[in-house]
């Protein structure tokens, strides 16, 4: 039997786990990608991006955030690995997120990269330079780590400043990344 790598996909602030399959189509978009072999086949995780209920009103709160973390490293990640058949090893986990999801998924990441080697944003609301400080001290090990940081964002929209902002600080830091700049704004079809 084969094991499979994990893609965990974090849902934007006014959403829900499942606004990835209602909204975003992610099963009909993984079923497509795998169909035109341009994607292996994988276990997806979408977890509530809202572990502390009262953070609902604040995107950006830093206590939800270190809360999914340690919800979906400690909790989350070993009931998979003890559930399903998938792949052992960092090389074979990626988190990406939509939104407040790009947030959750950059900050995560970026804190766990013995955890994750691919990284995603998606229109993503960024983290503070502080969850960024450790891995721009290092670029070299960083860049050793992450095998895919890949940030998207559409020219209208409101979070578009603080992406390129993010860029930059990449770029200065030396850190490997894609960068996407589509048309389109702050919505699902970007």
């Amino acid at each position: 039997k084969d094991d499979y790598p994990l893609l965990v996909l974090q849902h934007g602030h006014s959403d829900k786990f499942s606004s990835w399959v209602g909204y975003g189509k992610a099963h009909w978009i993984l079923d497509n990608l795998i169909a035109d072999g341009k994607a292996k086949p994988m276990i997806v995780a979408m977890l509530d991006g809202h572990p502390i209920p009262e953070s609902f009103g604040n995107g950006r709160s830093t206590e939800n955030t270190e809360e999914l973390r340690k919800d979906l490293v400690e909790f989350v990640l070993p009931m998979i690995e003890e559930t399903y058949r998938v792949k052992e090893g960092r090389e074979n986990r990626a988190i990406v997120g939509l939104s407040m999801g790009g947030l959750h998924a950059l900050t995560i990441g970026f804190s766990e990269l013995d955890t994750f080697s691919v990284i995603g944003s998606f229109s993503g609301a960024i983290p503070a330079h502080e969850v960024l400080e450790a891995a721009i001290s290092d670029p070299e090990a960083t860049n050793e780590k992450i095998e895919l940081l890949w940030i998207a964002c559409g020219k209208d929209d409101f979070l578009l400043d603080e992406n390129k902002a993010l860029i930059e600080l990449l770029e200065q830091g030396r850190i490997e990344h894609e960068w996407l700049l589509t048309e389109g704004a702050h919505s699902w079809p970007v």
